[in-house]
C-alpha cells in the first residue's frame, strides 16, 4: 500500500473542511486513520482508496497516523506516521512558468532567504514529470513539505511565496502551498482526453499533436530529446559564463552572445507538453487534496491560439473543481501582465487572452480574476517582480474568499454612457473612493507623451491617462483621446464625433496607470457602444 507522496512531515491541512486521505492498495485492506481526537476506518479494495476525515479548526503540531490491516486482528500489512502535521490554510498552484519561476530568482528573492524565519508556512512541491514510472515512485518516496526556515524554500514559487507570507501575516494561521505546475505548459497539458475532445477547440490540440508525432519512434523521439537538451545546456553555459563576466550584461548582448533559449523542445508520446500528460502525471497524484482554493498562472504559451482559450478555461475550472471533490473550490485567475518581444509587431495576441480570461471568469460562478495588468517587462516573458502579483492576489482574495477588511478588489468596468456633446462617462466598480494615475515600471512603448522609444526609463508625468483607445464610429480605427479627464469614481472622455468603442490596456505592452485609491489596477477592456 502507497500513501500519495504529499502526505508527508510539516503538511499542512486544510482547516474547517473535509480532508481527504488517500492512496493505492494492492489488495482489499482495513485503512484507519487517526490525527488529535479524529479517527476513521474504512475497509478498501484494491485500487485507489479515498477516506475522508471530519473538519478540524486550525492548530497544532499533531502527528497522524495510517495503519492498514488485512484482518482486525492481526499485525498491521502499512504504517506509516506523519509528523509535525498542523491545521490550517492550503491552497494550490497551478500553470507554467511565471507561477514556477522560483524565489531564488525573483526581485528580493535573495534578501528573503538570508532574513526569513517563518515555520508556520509550509510548502508542498510536486515532481515535474511527463511519465509516472518506477523511478518517479521512488523519488516521490522523498518528498516533504518544506518550512521557510534557514533558506530552505529556495525552489518554492515566487509568486506563491509572498503570497503566502501576505496571508499569513493576515490571517494568522499556517499556510500551506502546494505548487503543481509546468514552465512552458499549454492549457490543453491540464484538461483530460475527454474534457478536450468535447469541443472543436480542444480537439485541435489532439489533432495537432497527433500529427506532429506521426510516424515516430520512442527512439527517434528520445534522440531528438537528446539534441534539444545539448542544446539547452550550450545555452545556458554560455550565458552563465556571459553574466559571470559581466552581471550587467543588457538582454541584447546576453542574446548575441547565447543566442535565444531553444524554444520549443520537441513533442511525443512521453514529451510533459502533449495534450492531457500533467493532468494524469502531476494533477491526479495531489488529487483529491484538499485545500482553500486553486491559483491559476497561464495563458502565455496559448496567446496565438486565443480563440481557443475561454471555452477551455471554464471547462479547466470544472475539472478542478470535480477532480478535487470540491464544486464550489474559488479558483483565482492570474490575469497575464504586459509582455512583447523586442521589435515584435503589437498583434494583440496577449490582449485577447486576457479577454478570455476575464469571460470565462464572469461566466464561472465562484471564480476570482486577478489583474496584472500594470506588471511586466518589456521583452521579458518572465518578469522578476513576483512581489506585486503574489502580494496582488492574496489582498484580492482577503476580499472575496476570507471577506476581510483588508481585502481589496480592482476596479472593473461597469457602463459607458453617453452625454451631450460627444461627452462619454465610464462608470467603474470598486472605486468608490475615486480613481488616480500612478507611475509604474512599465514604458511608453506606444509613444503615447510622444517621447522617444530608446528612452527606457520613462517616468513621464502621471498626468497623463495612459491606455486609453477610441473608435470612431464607421472609421474601424483605433486612437488615442486627446480630451480625458478623471472626475472622482469615473473617467471621461470628450470626442469630437461619436464614438463606437473605447478600450484600455488592450494591447500586448504598453504603459497604464489608472488605479483606484487601494492601487489595485484597472482591468483591462475592450467596449462596444
Amino acid at each position: 500500500m502507497r500513501l500519495a507522496a504529499i502526505f508527508s512531515d510539516h503538511m499542512v491541512l486544510q482547516r474547517d473542511k473535509t480532508v481527504y486521505v488517500f492512496g493505492e492498495t494492492e489488495k482489499a485492506v482495513n485503512v484507519s486513520v487517526r490525527i488529535d481526537d479524529i479517527e476513521a476506518e474504512v475497509f478498501v479494495e484494491a485500487g485507489i482508496f479515498t477516506i475522508g476525515l471530519p473538519k478540524h479548526p486550525a492548530g497544532g503540531p499533531y502527528t497522524m497516523t495510517v495503519r492498514a490491516y488485512q484482518e482486525k486482528d492481526n499485525e498491521p500489512v502499512f504504517e506509516k506516521e506523519i509528523r509535525d502535521v498542523y491545521f490550517g490554510e492550503v491552497w494550490i498552484e497551478n500553470g507554467q512558468s511565471n507561477i514556477e519561476f522560483e524565489i531564488q530568482n525573483a526581485e528580493g528573492g535573495q534578501a528573503e532567504l538570508e532574513s526569513v524565519d517563518l515555520p508556520m508556512i509550509r510548502y508542498f512541491k510536486s515532481i515535474k514529470t511527463p511519465v509516472v514510472d518506477d523511478a518517479l515512485l521512488e523519488a516521490e518516496e522523498k518528498l516533504t513539505w518544506h518550512r521557510l526556515t534557514d533558506g530552505d524554500f529556495r525552489d518554492m514559487s515566487g509568486v506563491g511565496y509572498f503570497f503566502a507570507k501576505k496571508l499569513h501575516a493576515e490571517l494568522d494561521v499556517p499556510i500551506g502551498i502546494v505548487d503543481c505546475y509546468q514552465g512552458g505548459t499549454s492549457i490543453s497539458c491540464w484538461l483530460t482526453e475527454d474534457r478536450l475532445a468535447k469541443y472543436d477547440e480542444g480537439r485541435k490540440y489532439q489533432e495537432e499533436f497527433e500529427e506532429s508525432i506521426k510516424g515516430q519512434t520512442e527512439e527517434e523521439y528520445n534522440r531528438l530529446l537528446l539534441t534539444y537538451n545539448e542544446m539547452v545546456e550550450k545555452h545556458l553555459t554560455l550565458a552563465a559564463e556571459a553574466k559571470a563576466k559581466n552581471p550587467d550584461i543588457t538582454p541584447e548582448e546576453l542574446s548575441a552572445v547565447a543566442g535565444d533559449y531553444p524554444w520549443p523542445p520537441p513533442m511525443g508520446l512521453k514529451s510533459a507538453f502533449r495534450p492531457s500528460g500533467l493532468f494524469h502525471t502531476m494533477i491526479e497524484r495531489i488529487a483529491p487534496y484538499q485545500s482553500r482554493g486553486l491559483i491559476y498562472y497561464q495563458g502565455e504559451e496559448d496567446a496565438v491560439k486565443y480563440d481557443r482559450y475561454e471555452i477551455l478555461l471554464k471547462e479547466l475550472i470544472t475539472e478542478f473543481r470535480e477532480t478535487f471533490l470540491d464544486i464550489e473550490l474559488p479558483v483565482v485567475i492570474l490575469q497575464l501582465p504586459m509582455f512583447i518581444g523586442r521589435g515584435a509587431e503589437d498583434k494583440r495576441e496577449w490582449a485577447y487572452i486576457r479577454k478570455a480570461q476575464d469571460s470565462a471568469v464572469k461566466a464561472s460562478e465562484g471564480t476570482l480574476i486577478v489583474s496584472l495588468i500594470d506588471c511586466g517587462e518589456y521583452d521579458n516573458v518572465h518578469p522578476v517582480d513576483k512581489k506585486t502579483p503574489g502580494e496582488r492576489t492574496a489582498v484580492r482574495i482577503m476580499k472575496d474568499v476570507y471577506g476581510l477588511e483588508a481585502g481589496k478588489a480592482e476596479p472593473e468596468l461597469a457602463e459607458i454612457t453617453e452625454a451631450s456633446g460627444f461627452k462619454y462617462i465610464l462608470s467603474f466598480l470598486n472605486a468608490e473612493d475615486g480613481l488616480i494615475t500612478a507611475d509604474n515600471k512599465l514604458i511608453d512603448l506606444r509613444k503615447e507623451l510622444a517621447e522617444s522609444a530608446d528612452n527606457r526609463n520613462d517616468t513621464a508625468s502621471t498626468d497623463h491617462i495612459f491606455g486609453f483607445e477610441i473608435c470612431l464610429k464607421g472609421s474601424n480605427e483605433w486612437s488615442i483621446p486627446s480630451n480625458i479627464s478623471i472626475e472622482g469614481d469615473k473617467v471621461v472622455i470628450v470626442s469630437s464625433e461619436e464614438l463606437e468603442g473605447v478600450r484600455y490596456g488592450f494591447f500586448d505592452y504598453g504603459k497604464v496607470n489608472l488605479y483606484n485609491k487601494a492601487m489595485m489596477p484597472v482591468r483591462p477592456f475592450e467596449y462596444s457602444l
